[in-house]
């Protein structure tokens, strides 16, 4: 028999004996356990073990079936003969006590346990025989398979030695003809990620060839893709990057003789074609307007997509007025360019930003920088302009100016550095209701704790899209100064909040407000949300939705500055809203302006007819404040009855019926500067 055969025979036998251990160990441990409880039963009359006896019984001749069926009972089959038979009549003396009448019970329980125990002696004796028998046969497998396997490993050990030898005899020729080509191959692989091109081995066995040929490829596609947009197959923003700090270098060191331009541009209505057909169409257009760039600039220039819409050009050693006419011409061929797609037309702009690579020590974050301030001047000066960068443009300082004030907001709402006021709006018809009703205004803060009114950093909130993150923070602070202030949440009527544009329709603010009412247990009833005519008729279907899902928890809304935007009474229909407030616009001159009075009054009888309520802004008179009421408003808000005042819980304004003070009409804010937010029209 082969060795390794051998090995595998007694290794059979190894794994037969080892589970032939476990069932008879097994069985031992159950008949210790069988036979202490036919004690109880036969010696101690405890019958209601009978059952349970009688099926641990039955288990035990399965288990004895099992070890029958190993390979290696063969040896035992005369002993395993004789447990069978023990644990047969020991089952059957228990179907006897199981069947004993009242009389003399005891008696011939005592004889059961007489021939119980005799049947359990043999019954022991015969498994201890056995177990001292196996564990001998067990130790003789375990001997001669330890013996196989050092002759094996011997033999092994042998084999190894003759085949190291025969390595080390075909190394040299291994290494001359295989080892020194894949070497050189996985030198050229590694330098690849320094930017060094891959050009593989120019000999060595054929398959290494191949390798190399294939490696060659995969690097140069690899290359290519990191490299370039995968739309556009124009230069990306990383490789365009890394072109210009080359070009920036080169001209801080006069490696170039003339100065470079970098342009940057931003196509203009863009984002309608993408909202109208898809990104596929917008695709498309992208790469109409990349050929477009290829085919004007020069073959020494570079042109790149850096963002969405966003391209670049490197025009190198090149004077501005040539730089201009490029420019030129691509905004006119891109005006020019009509794009089909299905059964729509659309035309599109660019604005563009120019700036010199002057070789004055700039840094190319600083050029791309400048470039980008020009583009948006030229986008925010009508579109489908060009802007020359230069340091001393009035435009451009403003830009900067402004877009330095946009990271302070950011930061300052990231801080919270915001102060919350109030101001009253009182019922204009006698009432005897000495509930607090009040609207929400915010100042913020400057580093320093200054205050920075309202007109300084809301215009901004809109128009870099801030709103919903300001309204969040509002929502924030409103809620966790009522619940602070319960005595004030008692007295309170109606707390108005003022909503963005940018909130109406969010699914983040709506889960907010839900959250808040929640986790405080505010009523509904006492809040209310103030959002601007414009910004209702924008968006009207998601405002709509927006204003039942709150509504339905018992939020009111007041449509706020009414008649200041576009829209039409017949949005009154449409808009589930609980107040009209009329911009002050119409109140201030209403008691010289007859068209101003006319107006408010048409709005307070659509109103009426609506079943929604007027609120007038801007009263700062006694005068104002009486001829509204012929009129129909319902409440009023303005200087006259409290100026807004920080909210605290020890306010006196908040008081009905406070002293009103007279205000100079200069220190008036206009219509609506107060207020936490305002929609763009």
């Amino acid at each position: 028999m082969h060795q390794y055969e051998k090995i595998q025979h007694y290794s059979d036998q190894h794994m037969q004996s080892s589970l032939m251990r476990k069932d008879l160990d097994r069985l031992q441990n159950d008949v210790s356990q069988y036979l202490i409880t036919i004690d109880l039963i036969l010696g101690n009359g405890q019958s209601y073990l009978l059952d349970g006896a009688t099926k641990k019984g039955s288990l035990m001749l399965q288990q004895l079936q099992t070890i029958t069926e190993n390979p290696m009972s063969s040896k035992f089959t005369a002993n395993l003969k004789i447990v069978h038979e023990a644990l047969t009549d020991i089952n059957q003396l228990l179907e006897t006590a199981a069947t004993l009448s009242s009389e003399n019970r005891d008696s011939e329980l005592f004889r059961l346990l007489t021939l119980a125990d005799e049947t359990s002696i043999k019954l022991i004796k015969t498994l201890n025989s056995i177990n001292k028998v196996f564990d001998s046969i067990n130790q003789e497998i375990a001997t001669r398979l330890e013996q196989q396997k050092n002759t094996a490993d011997f033999a092994k050990a042998l084999a190894t030695t003759v085949f190291s030898l025969l390595i080390l005899a075909l190394w040299y020729w291994a290494n001359r003809q295989i080892s020194k080509p894949l070497v050189d191959l996985t030198d050229m692989a590694n330098n690849v990620e320094k930017g060094i091109t891959f050009t593989g081995v120019p000999k060595g066995p054929a398959e290494v060839l191949e390798l190399s040929d294939c490696l060659t490829k995969l690097t140069g596609t690899l290359t290519y893709q990191a490299r370039h947009d995968p739309l556009t197959n124009l230069f990306n923003r990383r490789e365009f990057e890394r072109q210009l700090l080359e070009i920036v270098y080169k001209a801080n060191n006069e490696e170039i003789s003339a100065r470079s331009v970098l342009c940057y541009l931003d196509l203009d209505l863009f984002k309608a074609v993408n909202d109208t057909c898809g990104h596929e169409a917008g695709d498309e257009l992208l790469k109409m307007v990349a050929s477009i760039l290829k085919k004007n600039i020069r073959s020494t220039d570079i042109v790149a997509r850096i963002g969405g819409d966003e391209f670049c050009t490197l025009l190198i050693g090149c004077n501005m007025e040539i730089a201009m006419k490029i420019c030129h011409q691509v905004r006119a061929d891109i005006e020019n360019l009509r794009f089909h797609w299905e059964d729509q037309v659309f035309r599109i702009s660019v604005s563009t930003g120019l700036t010199y690579i002057s070789g004055n020590g700039e840094d190319p974050l600083s050029v791309l920088n400048a470039a980008d301030a020009a583009c948006r001047v030229a986008k925010e000066t009508g579109r489908n302009k060009i802007h020359v960068f230069d340091l001393d443009d009035r435009a451009l300082s403003l830009k900067r100016h402004e877009m330095l004030k946009v990271n302070q907001l950011n930061l300052a709402i990231d801080e919270g550095r915001f102060t919350l006021f109030r101001q009253l709006i009182v019922p204009l018809a006698d009432t005897a209701n000495d509930r607090n009703h009040y609207e929400i205004l915010i100042r913020m803060q400057s580093p320093d704790k200054d205050p920075i009114p309202p007109g300084t950093f809301l215009p901004l909130v809109e128009r870099y899209h801030l709103g919903a993150r300001l309204d969040q923070l509002v929502i924030d602070m409103v809620f966790d100064w009522l619940t602070k202030h319960p005595a004030d949440l008692a007295k309170l009527e109606l707390c108005s909040i003022n909503l963005s544009g940018q909130s109406i329709g969010s699914q983040d603010i709506l889960d907010l407000v839900i959250t808040k009412l929640e986790e405080t247990g505010i009523p509904g009833e006492k809040i209310c949300f103030e959002i601007t005519e414009t910004a209702a008729i924008t968006d009207l279907d998601n405002a709509k939705i927006f204003i039942h899902k709150l509504r339905a928890l018992g939020c009111r809304f007041a449509l706020d500055d009414f008649g200041s935007g576009i829209s039409s009474f017949g949005y009154l229909k449409n808009l589930p809203v609980d107040f009209i407030k009329i911009d002050g616009s119409f109140i201030k001159d209403i008691l010289n302006d007859e068209v101003d009075r006319a107006t408010v009054k048409s709005i307070s009888e659509v109103a009426r007819t609506c079943d929604k309520q007027t609120i007038a802004e801007f009263v700062e008179s006694k005068e104002i404040a009486e001829s509204l009421k012929p009129l129909g408003i319902d409440f009023a808000q303005g200087y006259h009855f409290g100026k807004p005042e920080p909210l605290t819980s020890t306010s006196k304004h908040t008081e009905k019926n406070a002293p009103a003070f007279e205000t100079p009409a200069c220190d008036q804010p206009e219509p609506g500067a107060l207020q936490i937010k305002k929609q763009a029209s």
